[in-house]
Formats: C-alpha cells, structure tokens, sequence
C-alpha cells in the first residue's frame, strides 16, 4: 500500500453558512486545495446525505465538515465511508462515553437512532479519479423535537442522550484525530485489522435485514459480515451468498 504522512484537518476554512460542506470542499479541490483540507460550515442550506436525502442542518447546534482525501485506489474508495463511520463512533465515543454502533454501510446509531451520517463523493478529471471528498455530519446539541415529525422517531442527537451541550470544536478534533489514525492505519497496514475493528462495532452484522438495492428488488437475508472491500455479505434464505455493494439497509426485528 502507498504510505502517507499527511494530516488531515491541515488547512481548515471555516464558514457561517454554506449550500454543503461537499460543495464547497469540491470548488476548493478545483482551485488547488491539497489533500488534507478541511471545510467546516456552522449551517448548510443544501445538506445532502446518502442516496440524494437532504440531511437537515440548523445553524449552530451541529457538526458540518468535509475533508478532501486522496482518490488512492479503488479498495480505498470503496473503504471511504466505512473508515469515516468508524472514526466518528470513535470520537464520540472519546468526547462522552456513549457507545455509538454502525448500521452498514456508514450510518452512526445510538440506541438504533442515527445520530451521524456519512456522504463521500469523488472529483473526477478525463475519467481518472483526482480526490475523494468526504462529508460528516454530527446531530450534537440539536433537540430532536425541533425536526419534522417525519424523521423524529429514527433521529437522535449527542444532546438527548447527555441532557447537556457539548464543546462542537472540541468533538471535531477528537474527529479529526480519529480519521486521520483511520487514515494512517489503512495506507500503511493490512484491511484485515480495520475489518475487524469493523466488525466490533457493527450493528448490522449478525442481524436479519433488508437490503434495498439501487436496481432490483429488496433482499432479504442474514448479514454475515463484509469482504476485504467493504461490501457487505447477505446470507440468503438457502444458505445461498450475496454480496451488496451499495444498498439501503433495513434492520428487521
């Protein structure tokens, strides 16, 4: 694997509000930015998460940021979210206790609630892909009752669950720091050791789900664990393998 010294977090530019962290990190990237650049934004009109959902975002009660990171190769691409996913439970988990899990591929639960979510997206030139950008969005000291009814009862957020505020700098550092250990530890060891970190706190794996694919119908299945990519492998109901590389994933039950 190629080696990397880099930090992340180095430069950081910081904003009052912006249409998404995403974008803004992409226009960033096309005027030069370097790998390691952070954008943090204390409000996003355009939030978008996974599969093109808007991803709610008040200003000043939550953590909005973007990294751009190098576009490597196709395993780590594809191994983006999930690294980010575990750093995040692990920052959390740093700044106050709480025991935050990963439904697959990349959603950061509490008590089965999300309370973080992932969007990695990639800056393509002439077909070759030149950076990864990726977007993390941390529900802090947001009360849930001030969202739409539609989202209350699957959202939550660090506040109702401590019953008190938290330092929203501070927990981006402990991020910050988190994925860039993430960061080191993938280009410079095996993916055995990350897929076992993983695993410990997956709350997918070993439950029965539905995965609804982005062409086809759902499957149903048990999730027995996921590939040296990521990918996620769906026990089917003969004992028969599939292998789902993107999906949306229901727990059941």
């Amino acid at each position: 694997m190629l080696k990397t010294s880099m930090a992340l977090g180095q430069p950081i530019h910081r904003f009052e509000e912006v249409l998404s962290t995403n974008a803004v990190a992409i226009d960033l990237h096309h005027r030069g930015a370097s790998e390691g650049t952070l954008v943090v934004a204390d409000a996003q009109t355009r939030g978008r998460g996974r599969l093109g959902r808007e991803w709610i975002s008040p200003s000043g009660v939550n953590l909005y940021c973007s990294y751009i990171l190098r576009a490597g190769n196709p395993e780590w691409i594809s191994w983006v979210p999930l690294i980010a996913s575990m750093a995040v439970a692990s920052a959390i988990h740093a700044e106050t206790e709480l025991n935050a899990r990963i439904k697959w591929p990349n959603d950061v639960l509490i008590e089965g609630l999300k309370v973080a979510g992932v969007l990695a997206e990639t800056v393509s030139d002439g077909g070759e892909v030149q950076r990864v950008i990726l977007g993390i969005g941390v529900n802090v000291n947001m009360p849930i009752a001030s969202l739409p009814s539609s989202v209350q009862s699957t959202t939550t957020s660090l506040f109702e669950h401590l019953g008190e505020s938290i330092d929203r700098n501070q927990l981006l550092t402990r991020l910050t720091d988190a994925l860039d250990a993430q960061y080191q530890n993938f280009w410079n060891s095996d993916t055995s050791d990350i897929v076992r970190e993983y695993l410990s706190i997956s709350d997918t794996i070993g439950r029965r789900v539905i995965a609804h694919l982005p062409v086809g119908g759902p499957v149903e299945g048990l999730a027995d664990g996921i590939e040296s990519d990521g990918s996620l492998r769906l026990r089917r109901g003969q004992g028969d393998m599939e292998i789902i590389r993107s999906a949306d994933i229901v727990h059941l039950r």
